[in-house]
C-alpha cells in the first residue's frame, strides 16, 4: 500500500512539473512529447522502490515534503484524506475496466468471410504483413484496427467501413495501421499498457497512456500522409469522426486532434534537443526521491 500511493504521488508531482512545462514552452505532438509521456509512466515506479526513503527519520528530517501529514488531514464526516485517496483509486479501477473490459465484451466478433479481395491484396503487400489475417465485423460504424501479436497480425474492418472508404483511402488507412507495427511502436505500446496496467488505480497514469497512444495514433497518421495529399487521410479521420458515438467525448476529441496536427504539417519529432530531454529526467529523478 505504501509503495503504490508513492507511485500515485511522484507521478501527481512529475506530472504537475511537466505539464506547466510543456504548456510554457508550448511542446507540439511528437517524438518528445511521446518520450515524455513514456517517462511519465515508468519513472515514478523507480523512484518510489529506491530503499531507505520508508524510515521515519528520512521522511520527519531528510524529506523535503512528507505526505503522511497531508494524508492524514481530517475531512468532513470523520474521515481523512486518505480516505479520499483509497475512493479515487477505486474510482479509477473501476474506470479501467469500463474503458478496455466492457467494450472488449459487447464488440461483435469479426470473422474471416466475405473480406474483398482487394483489400487483402494490399494488406498482404505490405512489408511483414503478407500472413496478416484481416477480419470483418458486422458494425455499421466505420472502424478500422489492428491487434494480434507479432508474427500473427490481424486487421479488423467493420462493415461501415467496408460501405463508406473508397479505394485511395483504404491505401492511406492500411499504410495507417501497417504503421503501428514498425519502427517498434507495437512493442513500446503494450510494454507502457503493461505499466498502465500496474497503475490501473493512478489517474495520472490512466491519462498519460492515453495521451501516449494519441500520440501514436499521430505518428502512424505521418507515416500514411507521406507521399499523399495530407487531406486524403483527414477525411477519413472526418468519417471516422462523424461515425463515432457522440457520447463518446474523448475518442471524438482525439480525432479531431489528429485532423489539426495532419493539416498543420503533422508532428515535429524534433521540438527539444535531446540535452534538454536529458536534463529535465536527471533533475526529476533527483527530486522524486525527496518526496515521501
Amino acid at each position: 500500500m505504501t509503495y503504490l500511493w508513492q507511485v500515485a504521488l511522484h507521478s501527481a508531482v512529475m506530472g504537475s512539473i511537466l505539464y506547466a512545462w510543456t504548456r510554457q514552452v508550448r511542446l507540439p505532438s511528437g517524438r518528445t512529447k511521446r518520450h515524455l509521456l513514456a517517462l511519465l509512466l515508468v519513472l515514478p515506479m523507480v523512484t518510489a522502490a529506491i530503499p531507505g526513503r520508508g524510515r521515519v527519520e528520512f521522511a520527519e528530517g531528510t524529506a523535503i515534503l512528507n505526505s503522511a501529514r497531508i494524508l492524514a488531514v481530517p475531512l468532513p464526516g470523520s474521515l481523512h484524506v486518505v480516505d479520499a485517496f483509497v475512493l479515487l483509486a477505486i474510482l479509477a479501477v473501476a474506470f479501467t475496466m469500463w474503458q478496455e473490459l466492457l467494450p472488449a465484451l459487447r464488440r461483435p466478433k469479426a470473422d474471416g468471410t466475405d473480406v474483398p479481395g482487394f483489400l487483402e491484396a494490399m494488406v498482404h503487400g505490405r512489408p511483414g504483413w503478407a500472413q496478416c489475417v484481416v477480419r470483418v465485423s458486422p458494425l455499421a460504424s466505420v472502424l478500422v484496427v489492428t491487434s494480434g501479436r507479432p508474427g500473427r497480425p490481424q486487421l479488423i474492418v467493420s462493415r461501415g467501413a467496408l460501405d463508406s472508404l473508397t479505394a485511395p483511402e483504404w491505401e492511406a488507412v492500411v499504410a495507417h495501421e501497417h504503421a503501428h507495427w514498425c519502427d517498434g511502436r507495437w512493442w513500446h505500446t503494450h510494454a507502457l499498457f503493461a505499466v498502465r496496467l500496474v497503475q490501473c488505480y493512478n489517474p495520472v497514469a490512466l491519462w498519460a497512456f492515453r495521451e501516449y497512444c494519441n500520440e501514436v495514433e499521430i505518428a502512424c497518421d505521418a507515416v500514411a500522409a507521406r507521399g499523399r495529399d495530407p487531406h486524403l487521410l483527414g477525411r477519413v479521420l472526418l468519417k471516422f469522426y462523424h461515425s463515432t458515438d457522440r457520447r463518446d467525448v474523448a475518442a471524438r476529441g482525439a480525432l479531431r486532434k489528429r485532423v489539426d496536427v495532419l493539416l498543420a504539417g503533422g508532428p515535429q519529432d524534433h521540438a527539444l534537443p535531446p540535452l534538454t530531454m536529458l536534463a529535465a529526467s536527471t533533475v526529476l529523478l533527483g527530486l522524486l526521491p525527496w518526496i515521501v
